[in-house]
């Protein structure tokens, strides 16, 4: 788990800042500002399809290195952070394992980086002509990425809040069935 973790670090930083043929700050440098698609937490059709007419050929040519890196990157992502929720919520919840089910959130947000990608390959392959379907189920599926690694963050935030109190003496979630219990 932890070298899963560190690979996502490391492909995160190649992505948003490294100088490399297959970064942001890259592409951003040939569309004038334009940077990647799927950073941004939403976009329409329309605004994937300007986005694309700003990468200019150069840029389109990035984007794809970058979404072959970027398919890579998503099993090692979304398992690392699957493996992290399921051992957090084990030792958070000892006793309870109806939470578990929240380890899917993370292959969840695979699943949307991967049916984003392939619409933003969709709309690379047939440009210039407009795929307004494409454009339109790239930004649901980046929207639906997006609020599903908020809530991934934010329970593995607060299992992480219970087991840093739990060190200083707090008696959080020790049994699911205490009263008041989080678990």
């Amino acid at each position: 788990m932890p070298a899963l973790l560190l690979a996502a670090v490391g492909f995160f930083w190649l992505f948003n800042f490294s100088s490399l043929p297959l970064s942001n700050p890259e592409l951003a440098k040939l569309s004038g500002r334009e940077g990647l698609l799927d950073l941004m937490f939403f976009y329409s059709a329309r605004e994937a399809l300007t986005a694309l007419n700003h990468y200019g050929a150069a840029g389109r040519e990035l984007y794809l290195r970058f979404l072959a890196a970027d398919f890579i990157f998503i099993p090692v992502y979304s398992l690392g952070f699957a493996l992290l929720m399921t051992r957090t919520i084990r030792t958070v919840c000892s006793e309870s394992t109806h939470l578990l089910w929240l380890n899917v959130l993370p292959l969840g947000i695979g699943f949307f980086d991967c049916v984003e990608n392939l619409s933003i390959l969709g709309m690379l392959a047939y440009y210039p002509d407009a795929s307004v379907a494409l454009g339109a189920l790239s930004g649901i599926s980046t929207l639906c990425k997006h609020l599903l690694t908020l809530m991934t963050l934010l329970v593995l935030g607060y299992g992480g809040l219970i087991l840093f109190l739990r060190k200083f003496g707090f008696k959080l979630c020790t049994s699911h069935r205490e009263k008041g219990s989080p678990c």
